[in-house]
């Protein structure tokens, strides 16, 4: 019994040696940074995400992405294509399907290194799921909407930043 163990965890060690002999290039394993990285100026960065804080203010609330690259970067933003908004688990797939329509009423000419979106909770409201609008719940701290952009760059490439959010405040 004890050799079977043995015979069993050394084949179980080579295996797991042979196991990781490929580099992490792969689409599924490789990270997803983009070339000339995109910032928003002014969001709060702790975690993943960054955020805008605002103040739901009867849903009168608005509030702006400041989108920038730096100033030396090898290309600059043509236009911001597309951006879709929704609940915190929203996904990028929805800014390469046309089953989902883009948040901004249509591209967004830029012609340099920043862009500045303002939209506001009402019009947020009117365009998302109705299951994540709304005030933010009483005794709550706080509510999160979120953002995808698809930034198209002056030789037609694409860049899509981190998902950026807006903490709602309630009144």
């Amino acid at each position: 019994m004890k050799n079977i163990l043995k015979i069993f965890l050394l084949v179980a060690g080579v295996f797991s040696l042979a196991a990781c002999d490929k580099d992490f290039t792969d689409d599924i394993v490789r990270d997803n940074k983009p070339e000339i990285p995109v910032t928003f100026e002014g969001a709060t960065t702790s975690g993943f995400n960054p955020y805008y804080t605002v103040q739901y203010n009867g849903g009168n609330a608005t509030f702006s992405f400041n989108i920038t690259i730096p100033s030396n970067a090898r290309l600059k933003i043509k236009e911001v294509t597309k951006a879709i908004a929704g609940s915190t688990a929203l996904t990028v797939t929805g800014l390469n399907t046309s089953s989902t329509p883009s948040y901004l009423d249509g591209a967004v000419s830029v012609g340099g290194t920043s862009v500045t979106i303002t939209t506001s909770i009402a019009e947020f409201n009117s365009k998302a799921s109705p299951a994540i609008t709304g005030a933010p719940a009483a005794g709550s701290s706080f509510e999160e909407r979120a953002f995808y952009f698809l930034l198209t760059m002056d030789d037609d490439s694409q860049i899509v930043p981190v998902q950026c959010r807006i903490r709602v405040m309630p009144d």
